[in-house]
C-alpha cells in the first residue's frame, strides 16, 4: 500500500495542469482571485503541506509550520511557527503569493489581515473523507495542478470503493477513537475520524456530546464499553495499553482489541488517510485482506 501511495506521489509530478482560472472558491465560500498560478505558496496546515508534496509542488512551497513533518523533506523547509498562531510578521517575511489556511485552526483575524494586505488566502475545512478529496482537488485547481489532483483522488476513491464492496454486509464492531488519554478525549460524530471509522467498517460509540471531541470520565467509558479502542502514541502521554488495563471488564481489553493506528493517518485529512482507513479495516475485520 505504501508503494502505491509513493507511486501516486511520484507520477503526479508529470500531471501538473496548465489550465488556470483567475477566481476560485474556498471551503468557506470565499472568492480567491489570482492572476497566475502561485509560485510562492505558504502552508499553514500540515495536511495541506502533504497535499502540495503529493501534487509535485514542493519547489513552490516557501514556508510551512513546525508541525508540517511529512514527507521528510517538509522538515527542511523554513517555518513560520505553530500553525494555530504563526504571526503575521513571520508570514510576510516569505512574501507568499498564496497562503493556504485552515478554518479549524487559523484565526479569522489572521485571514482578514492578510486579505487587507492583498495576499490571497485559500481556506480549507474538510470534516469527512469526501470533503478531503474535494480539498485535494480544490488545491490542485488553485495551484494549476488540477490533473495531478484528479489522478490522486481517483486512485483513492477507487480503493475506498473496493474496500466498501468487501465489507458490505459485515458486522460493524463498536469502536472508540481516543484523541488523548489525559484528559480522556474522544472523537465524536461529525469528525474526520468518525468518517474514517465508518468507511473502515466500524461504528463509532460516541454518538453525542458537548463538542465534536468530548472529554469522557471512566463512567462514560464503561457505559459505552467499546469492542475496539483506537489509540495513537504521543510523547508525554501514558502507555495506552497500560492505561486501559485499569478496566479489565471492557470488551476491548478482554479481547485485546486496543488498536494502534498512526495518528497522522486518521487525524490528517490528506492523501495518507487511505492508509488509515485500510489499517483500521484490517484490524476490525482480520479475516479479510484489504491491500491490493
Amino acid at each position: 500500500m505504501r508503494k502505491t501511495i509513493l507511486f501516486t506521489i511520484l507520477i503526479s509530478i508529470f500531471f501538473v495542469s496548465t489550465a488556470f482560472d483567475e477566481q476560485f472558491e474556498d471551503a468557506l465560500g470565499r472568492k480567491v482571485e489570482l492572476n497566475h498560478p502561485p509560485q510562492r505558496i505558504l502552508s499553514l496546515v500540515p495536511a495541506v503541506t502533504e497535499i502540495l508534496f503529493a501534487l509535485g509542488l514542493e519547489e513552490r512551497i516557501v514556508a510551512v509550520t513546525e508541525y508540517c513533518t511529512y514527507p521528510a523533506a517538509a522538515k527542511d523547509l523554513p517555518t513560520v511557527g505553530e500553525y494555530a498562531d504563526p504571526g503575521l510578521e513571520n508570514i510576510l517575511l516569505f512574501k507568499p503569493d498564496l497562503v493556504i489556511a485552515s478554518a479549524d485552526m487559523n484565526r479569522p483575524a489572521l485571514v482578514e489581515r492578510l486579505e487587507a494586505l492583498k495576499i490571497p488566502v485559500y481556506v480549507v475545512y474538510p470534516h469527512t473523507v469526501d470533503e478531503t478529496l474535494k480539498t485535494i482537488e480544490g488545491i490542485g485547481q488553485i495551484t494549476g495542478a488540477g490533473i495531478a489532483a484528479e489522478h490522486i483522488t481517483a486512485m483513492i476513491r477507487a480503493q475506498i470503493t473496493a474496500l466498501q464492496k468487501k465489507i458490505a454486509g459485515k458486522t460493524r464492531p463498536e469502536v472508540l477513537e481516543v484523541v488523548m488519554l489525559h484528559p480522556l478525549t474522544v472523537a465524536g460524530p461529525k469528525t474526520f475520524v468518525d468518517d474514517v471509522i465508518r468507511l473502515a467498517g466500524g461504528h463509532n460509540v460516541v454518538t453525542e456530546g458537548p463538542s465534536r471531541y468530548p472529554t469522557w470520565n471512566p463512567e462514560a467509558l464503561l457505559t459505552a464499553n467499546p469492542e475496539a479502542i483506537i489509540v495513537s502514541s504521543y510523547p508525554g502521554q501514558p502507555d495506552p495499553w497500560q492505561f486501559f488495563a485499569q478496566w479489565p471488564q471492557l470488551r476491548a481489553v478482554k479481547n485485546d482489541e486496543i488498536i494502534h493506528i498512526e495518528a497522522d493517518w486518521i487525524h490528517r485529512p490528506g492523501p495518507r488517510m487511505i492508509l488509515g482507513i485500510k489499517a483500521l479495516a484490517q484490524a476490525l475485520h482480520p479475516d479479510m485482506v484489504f491491500d491490493e
